[in-house]
């Protein structure tokens, strides 16, 4: 159990798109290894139908109960298959991933996964008739499940429910009235059923933060950047003062701030000096050899000649031919207006890419855009990488929550997401999720607020024991590329009022938190304390050790950010490639997924696969950095300059409201930042 108790050539492909009772049905849900929330319970022996539980969801209530569904109300219901050996699974998962197993690093192909745990052929060819036979139409099929479209009658018939309209704040969505029925006959056939529902559950990226009010990220100011030309020659859309390494230039001309003058915030890091940062250049590796897998939704038109632009203006090398694949098909992307738009995700991949790119120049870098934000995009783009071993990392800058004001996330699609990651392991492949923005998601604060977070908590599917989570950090770097110090990202800030330092309250910070939804995982027994583990984000004391994100962090603070570059169309109407600096926890997810790359290279080319045994393995040792409430950086403070329109702003570091920083594993920063020494421990002796 998992738990206690275009210089390169753009390569576009079409996609296509707890237990039942009974010795047969014992076998149906992997996930009482996978999730501890999923459970199938089966009805009495005489019932000719088997419950599926959670397919009713808890936002369905009678006191929200306005009437039956119309007869023309359409679903599109996924019905995955149970595969074989669920509990054999888990077990695989965690022995090829666990450097003390005799399996260790012994991944099985694609192939080889589906023989020994993935659908038979007579689980396909049962369930496929069971659906088509109650009158459903096929619209897509994989090897995880197959996806049917139907009226409301049809669906009634096929699920054995009763569909209903229910009002949840001020929207009205359809659902069953009760949990849906399979015939017993199948049952055993049958794994997690999502889409039998039309509150639409989106994901968002997981938002990029700049310094000031840009067309790419949201400022904290209020006013826009000013465009200016930096000293490669390309536009800079930032601020009008910044320094190009952290105590740079320091602000003179205000009152001091706590008795000093401070330094103006960064401009934005180059790669050269991440990578110094992080020992990568001493190493001599680039990532050579080891392919990155960057997932979003919809995609960037210019991405390839952003990302080679990019490069060269800090004396990188462009992609070299082949180097950059993306997998996006335009012609079928839907919920455009409800996820946001092409143009906010379209940031998010150049920033994700770049990222990548500066941490491993020479690693393979594929982008797969879903074509919606809903669950169904992502399970396919993750299907498609699992069948065709199309990376060695998953990098994902966007996520969700699990409670929200507006219903929570279905239990189904929490288990089809833990059993993609399971044979993520399996496969060596290592996915891993930005654990967000907005510290424990408090709903006391503006951004837990917008997020319509319902209690404080840790972002999924970033919380999955079966992925890493990575935080953030506040990173000073020398003039000489040499770390200074790292804090955990959480910015406050304070206005210049009359000659005075007036508070400004809490900005954001890095994501994480206990876990309420899945209990401790093998991995962090005897690294995170027990207090951590049995204590939820708003103070809850639970009787268990649960999850506890993150498990690692990097750069994130807007304030020490990264400098990444887009084609934008600027305010005078003109189109031209601009500089900005941007931060958030989906700058920190790719920069440790391109550190992972190099670790790849490292350890001779065998992916890492399921990172999470192997990093607490390292648990206080040299390979990272330990960060406490302590270090110089809580300490330190960093200034952005006045405007026009706003006065100086001073911001300081380290405060992640509900997440602290302490010694050893902590919630706001996990097992710390990788340290210089980080990729030396994965050299082969």
């Amino acid at each position: 159990m998992l738990t206690e108790s275009r210089t390169g050539r753009i390569r576009r492909t079409i996609t296509s798109a707890s237990r039942p009772r009974g010795a047969r049905a014992a076998a149906t849900l992997l996930t009482a290894a996978l999730v501890s929330a999923f459970v199938v319970a089966g009805p009495a022996a005489a019932s000719a139908t088997t419950a599926v539980a959670h397919t009713h969801p808890a936002w369905a209530t009678a006191t929200a109960d306005q009437g039956a569904a119309a007869a023309s109300t359409t679903l599109t219901p996924t019905v995955f298959y149970a595969g074989q050996d669920a509990a054999g699974m888990t077990a695989y998962a965690q022995a090829v991933s666990t450097p003390t197993s005799p399996l260790y690093r012994r991944y099985l192909t694609p192939a080889e996964y589906r023989a020994r745990f993935g659908a038979t052929a007579a689980q396909v060819k049962a369930v496929r008739f069971w659906l088509t036979g109650a009158g459903l139409k096929i619209t897509s099929t994989n090897a995880a499940g197959v996806t049917v479209t139907g009226t409301a009658p049809a669906i009634q018939k096929a699920f054995g429910v009763t569909l209903r309209r229910y009002k949840v704040r001020g929207e009205t969505y359809v659902a069953p009235a009760a949990d849906a029925q399979v015939p017993t006959a199948v049952a055993g056939d049958v794994g997690p059923i999502t889409g039998l529902t039309t509150m639409p559950v989106v994901a968002r990226s997981a938002g990029l933060v700049g310094q000031v009010t840009t067309s790419i990220a949201k400022g904290v100011t209020g006013t826009k950047a000013t465009v200016s030309k930096g000293s490669n020659g390309a536009a800079f859309l930032g601020p009008a003062r910044c320094s190009s390494y952290y105590g740079q230039v320091k602000d003179v001309t205000d009152p001091p701030f706590n008795g000093k003058h401070n330094p103006y915030v960064l401009c934005g890091y180059v790669p050269s000096q991440l990578r110094g940062a992080y020992g990568v250049t001493r190493t001599g590796l680039t990532g050579k050899g080891a392919t990155v897998a960057v997932v979003g939704v919809y995609g960037s038109p210019t991405m390839i000649t952003d990302a080679n632009r990019h490069a060269e203006n800090h004396g990188d090398k462009p992609f070299r031919e082949g180097q950059y694949t993306e997998t996006v098909t335009p012609e079928q992307w839907t919920d455009l207006s409800r996820c946001g738009g092409v143009e906010s995700w379209a940031a998010e991949e150049s920033l994700d890419v770049e990222a990548v790119q500066a941490m491993a120049p020479d690693a393979n870098v594929h982008y797969y855009g879903a074509n919606t934000c809903r669950d169904t995009g992502f399970f396919q783009v993750f299907e498609t990488i699992n069948e065709t071993h199309g990376a060695d990392i998953v990098s994902n800058s966007w996520g969700g929550l699990i409670y929200r004001t507006t219903g929570d996330v279905d239990q189904p699609a929490i288990a089809e997401y833990n059993r993609l990651f399971a044979q993520g392991a399996i496969e060596g492949i290592s996915y891993q999720f930005s654990s967000g923005n907005c510290g424990a998601e408090d709903p006391a604060t503006l951004c837990g607020l917008v997020s319509e977070s319902s209690t404080p908590q840790a972002g999924f599917p970033s919380s999955s024991p079966w992925v890493t989570a990575v935080g953030g950090t506040s990173l000073a770097i020398g003039a000489h590329n040499q770390a200074l110090w790292s804090t955990a990202w959480g910015n406050d800030a304070w206005g210049l009022q009359d000659d005075a330092w007036v508070s400004g309250g809490w900005l954001f910070g890095g994501g994480g938190g206990t876990s309420a939804a899945f209990g401790r995982p093998y991995y962090q027994k005897g690294v995170v304390p027990d207090d951590l583990a049995t204590t939820l984000p708003n103070g809850t004391k639970v009787d268990r050790p649960m999850r506890v994100a993150p498990d690692v962090s990097m750069p994130a603070d807007p304030f020490t950010a990264f400098m990444a570059g887009k084609t934008l169309t600027l305010s005078d109407g003109s189109t031209e490639y601009v500089e900005t600096d941007i931060g958030g926890t989906s700058l920190a997810c790719p920069l440790f997924a391109g550190l992972q790359a190099d670790a790849i290279q490292a350890q001779g080319g065998t992916g890492i696969g399921w990172a999470n045994p192997a990093l607490y393995a390292r648990a206080g040792g040299p390979a990272f950095t330990d960060l406490t409430a302590k270090g110089a950086g809580a300490r330190a403070a960093g200034v952005l300059a006045a405007t026009q329109n706003t006065p100086t702003i001073t911001v300081t570091f380290g405060d992640d409201r509900l997440l602290k920083a302490g010694r050893g594993y902590d919630n706001a920063t996990g097992l710390g930042t990788p340290s210089p020494y980080y990729l030396r421990s994965y050299h082969i002796r």
